[in-house]
C-alpha cells in the first residue's frame, strides 16, 4: 500500500466508507487516534492495582462533575424521575455526583477488561442464562435490550462464553464507535451501524441470530411511543419491537452491573414474547410498554448507574 492510499485509508470508517458529514474532530482518523488512546490506557490501568484505579478513577469522576454542567443538568433531568423529585432538589444533585463517579469507574473496569478478558469472565456472576436460552430455542432469533444501565460494554468480552448464537450489536454510527469496533469484533460482536438498512438485521433475526440494542433513547429521526416510565411517560424508539413483530423474534431485557471493582452481574430477564404479526402499531406499543416496565424496576432500584446524559423526551402527564 503506498503512502497515498494509506492517508485515504485513515479517512474511512471502519466498514470502509467515509464519513464526509462528521463533525470536525470526530471523524474516522480522530476514531483511529482514540482508538490507540483507549488501547494504551487498558495496558496501563490492567497492570495497576485495583486499590490504585479505584481512588484515581473517583478523582477524576469528580473533576468531570465539576468542570461539566451541561452534563449535569441533563443527567439531573432524567434522574429526578427515577426517585420521583425535581431535579433542584439537593438529593437528586448528589445522585448525579454519584452517577458521574461510578461512570469513572466503570470505564476503568471497561479498560481492564479490554486488556484481561479472562479475568472477566473469572469474575462476572451471570443470572438468568436459561431466558436466554429460551428465547432463543423458538429459532427466530432474540433481541436483547437494555437500557444505558451500568456497563454493558464492559460486558462485551463476555459474548464468546455468553452466547450460543452469533450476536450483532447495533451502534451509532458515529466516531466512538468505530474508535471500538475492532474491540468488539476481538470480543465476537458482529457490528451493525443504526444508519444502516433494517433488512440486514432483520434478516440476522430471521436466521436464528441474536442482535444487542441499547433501547432507551431515541435519535431525532427514529420513531417513537409514548410510553410510561418511571414516574412519567416518555417518547422511547419504536425500532426494536417493530423488528420483534415482523420477525417473531422476543424480546430479552437484560442488565450489566458492578457488584464490586473488576466484579459484574449480568441479569437476564424472563423473554417478552413478541406480538402478532398482524397486530400493527397497537401491539408494538404494548410490547414496548410491558418493556418500559421491566425497565422501570431497574433504573429505580439503580438510579446512580444510570448513564441518562442524553435528552430524553417526556411527556409529563
Amino acid at each position: 500500500m503506498t503512502v497515498r492510499e494509506r492517508l485515504v485509508a485513515f479517512r474511512l470508517a471502519p466498514d470502509g466508507r467515509p464519513r464526509p458529514d462528521a463533525p470536525f474532530g470526530r471523524g474516522p482518523l480522530a476514531a483511529r487516534v482514540l482508538r490507540g488512546a483507549i488501547v494504551g490506557a487498558a495496558a496501563v490501568v490492567s497492570r495497576a492495582p485495583v486499590g490504585v484505579v479505584t481512588p484515581l478513577a473517583a478523582v477524576g469522576g469528580t473533576v468531570e462533575w465539576a468542570l461539566r454542567p451541561a452534563k449535569r443538568r441533563r443527567l439531573a433531568t432524567n434522574l429526578s424521575h427515577a426517585v420521583g423529585l425535581p431535579p433542584a432538589d439537593p438529593r437528586v444533585r448528589s445522585l448525579v455526583r454519584r452517577e458521574v463517579l461510578s461512570e469513572a469507574r466503570r470505564s476503568a473496569d471497561f479498560l481492564w477488561s479490554i486488556a484481561k478478558p479472562d479475568e472477566l469472565v473469572a469474575s462476572t456472576e451471570v443470572v438468568g442464562r436459561e431466558h436466554l436460552e429460551e428465547a432463543l430455542a423458538s429459532g427466530r432469533g432474540a433481541l436483547l435490550v437494555s437500557t444505558h444501565l451500568g456497563g454493558w460494554e464492559v460486558a462485551t468480552a463476555l459474548v464468546r462464553v455468553l452466547m450460543p448464537v452469533p450476536t450483532t450489536v447495533l451502534v451509532t454510527d458515529d466516531w466512538l464507535a468505530w474508535a471500538v469496533e475492532g474491540l468488539r469484533v476481538r470480543a465476537g460482536l458482529r457490528i451493525a451501524y443504526d444508519s444502516g438498512p433494517v433488512t440486514r438485521v432483520a434478516r440476522l433475526l430471521r436466521d436464528g441470530e441474536a442482535l444487542l440494542v441499547l433501547g432507551d433513547y431515541a435519535k431525532p429521526w427514529m420513531r417513537t411511543y409514548r410510553v410510561r416510565l418511571l414516574d412519567s411517560v416518555a417518547e422511547l424508539p419504536a425500532g426494536g419491537v417493530v423488528l420483534s413483530r415482523l420477525c417473531g423474534s422476543p424480546i430479552v431485557p437484560f442488565v450489566v452491573l458492578p457488584s464490586a471493582p473488576r466484579r459484574w452481574r449480568v441479569e437476564i430477564e424472563p423473554p417478552l414474547a413478541a406480538p402478532p404479526r398482524d397486530g400493527g402499531e397497537a401491539a408494538e406499543r404494548a410490547l414496548l410498554q410491558e418493556l418500559a416496565d421491566r425497565w422501570t424496576v431497574q433504573l429505580r432500584r439503580h438510579p446512580e448507574h444510570w448513564a441518562a446524559v442524553y435528552p430524553l423526551t417526556w411527556r409529563d402527564g
